[in-house]
């Protein structure tokens, strides 16, 4: 059984004979070949040669193919500010002073942005290793891409003007579909929707306000054949039954979320769960075998169906 039959069984929620290993090298894919984080970010061979080479290295049955939150962001009109070491940051919220949405014009296609490269990438990819690989495309969640636009003035729209927090989380839904399209088109074969805002809100506010628009997304790449997976950072447990009920195949969580506590809802929805390797305590400052003896407990703390 290939990496990707693994990968794919677990999303469907078939019998596996073990769990499977979905690293999330973002632009940590770049070290390998010298490259830093703007350099792998703005060019389609760096970032190829990066993805191979961290391919050889670990090994993976799934991967990404870029983890940057700020592609959409940046051809909806925010500035980056770049960085060596990390993906960039939003230096400007065009919609900061004003309760507007952003022009239907901007809706993503293949010439947009860093689009071309990122599509280039893909389909690369998929001709060199999609065969025994599963493949990711990830891409930034209505909230959090909202958040990007207006700032932190979205959170007080969601108490003063839900309305309009309404509206423009729909746009950036419609943004999360047109992308979906471009990167299944390119080869994707799971679409995660990563949304690492949601833990900061309030469960009324999730069900009311973002809920809607993130089962209309995970419909969406449904329909277009693909699988989901609704990524989340913080502690969201209060979020877990209410993001398996938008309807994606998988969700994937922090590692300060329980892992057992977390698995026993989502196998209430027969939807798959990622669990981490705690990054701070463990991957950052611990040691080889800490990182070993901490996947065996993972492993160990839950059986491995619907599991990566």
């Amino acid at each position: 059984m290939t990496g990707k039959e693994l990968v794919l069984k677990t999303f469907k929620h078939e019998k596996t004979p073990r769990a499977p290993w979905v690293p999330f090298a973002g632009v940590h894919a770049g070290r390998f070949k010298g490259y830093d984080a703007t350099e792998v970010l703005t060019s389609a061979d760096r970032l190829y040669e990066s993805l191979i080479e961290m391919h050889k290295l670990y090994a993976p049955d799934g991967m990404p193919v870029v983890f940057d939150l700020q592609v959409e962001a940046e051809f909806l009109g925010c500035e980056l500010k770049w960085n060596a070491d990390n993906p960039p940051s939003i230096k400007m919220h065009p919609l900061a002073n004003e309760q507007t949405l952003p022009c239907k014009c901007l809706m993503p296609t293949p010439e947009s942005g860093r689009l071309p490269i990122v599509l280039d990438v893909m389909r690369r990819i998929k001709k060199s290793i999609g065969d025994t690989t599963a493949l990711y495309g990830l891409i930034t969640g209505p909230f959090t891409l909202a958040s990007h636009l207006r700032g932190s003035d979205i959170f007080m729209d969601m108490i003063d003007s839900p309305e309009y927090a309404v509206e423009l989380i729909e746009f950036c839904g419609e943004v999360c579909m047109k992308m979906s399209e471009l990167y299944i088109d390119a080869g994707m074969d799971i679409i995660a929707v990563v949304d690492p805002l949601v833990s900061q809100i309030s469960s009324e506010h999730f069900d009311e306000i973002t809920a809607p628009t993130f089962k209309a997304v995970f419909d969406f790449i449904r329909n277009k054949g693909a699988l989901s997976s609704f990524f989340v950072c913080g502690n969201a447990t209060r979020h877990i039954e209410a993001m398996c009920k938008t309807g994606p195949d998988g969700i994937s969580i922090d590692d300060n979320i329980n892992l057992p506590t977390a698995k026993a809802i989502t196998d209430k929805y027969n939807c798959t769960i990622g669990g981490n390797i705690p990054l701070a305590g463990i991957m950052l400052f611990g040691n080889q075998q800490d990182n070993m003896k901490s996947v065996i407990a993972i492993i160990d703390s839950v059986d491995n169906r619907n599991l990566l």
